[in-house]
C-alpha cells in the first residue's frame, strides 16, 4: 500500500512540475524596461503600453495562443493570435492601444488550456484625480 502512495506522489510531482509556469510584465512610454506588476493593473486609455509574458523554461518549439477578453455582461474575445516559441525566444509580445475604457484580460493558451491569465482595466482621464 505505501508503494502506491508513493507512485500516486512521484506521478502528481511530475505532473505540477511539466506545467507551463511564465511571468507577464508591463512596460509604457516612461519606462526603459518590461516590470512585473501583481494585482489588478490599471492603464490610462491615451497611453500605449507592451506587455510580455516570459515562460520560465521553453525546452522545446512550441506554438502558444494569446487571447484579449473584454468584460462585457459576459467575457468576450476581441482579438487573438498564435506565436511560436522557442528555447532563444521564451517569450511572447503585444501591445495594449486604442482599447475602450473598461476590463480585459489575456489569457496565454497552450492546446485549448489556459496557463496564465492578467486583468487590467483602461480608464480615460477623467476617471481619476491626477
Amino acid at each position: 500500500m505505501s508503494k502506491s502512495l508513493i507512485l500516486l506522489f512521484c506521478f502528481l510531482a511530475l505532473l505540477s512540475c511539466s506545467k507551463e509556469k511564465g511571468t507577464f510584465a508591463f512596460k509604457n512610454n516612461d519606462d526603459d524596461r518590461f516590470i512585473i506588476k501583481d494585482g489588478l493593473c490599471e492603464f490610462n486609455q491615451d497611453e500605449k503600453v507592451d506587455w510580455a509574458f516570459c515562460f520560465s523554461k521553453v525546452s522545446k518549439q512550441k506554438k502558444i495562443g494569446v487571447v484579449i477578453l473584454k468584460k462585457e455582461k459576459v467575457w468576450v474575445d476581441i482579438y487573438s493570435f498564435y506565436d511560436t516559441l522557442y528555447k532563444n525566444k521564451p517569450c511572447i509580445y503585444g501591445h495594449i492601444e486604442n482599447y475602450e475604457e473598461g476590463t480585459y484580460k489575456i489569457l496565454i493558451v497552450d492546446e485549448g488550456i489556459t496557463i496564465a491569465e492578467k486583468e487590467f482595466v483602461i480608464y480615460t482621464g477623467n476617471d481619476y484625480n491626477d
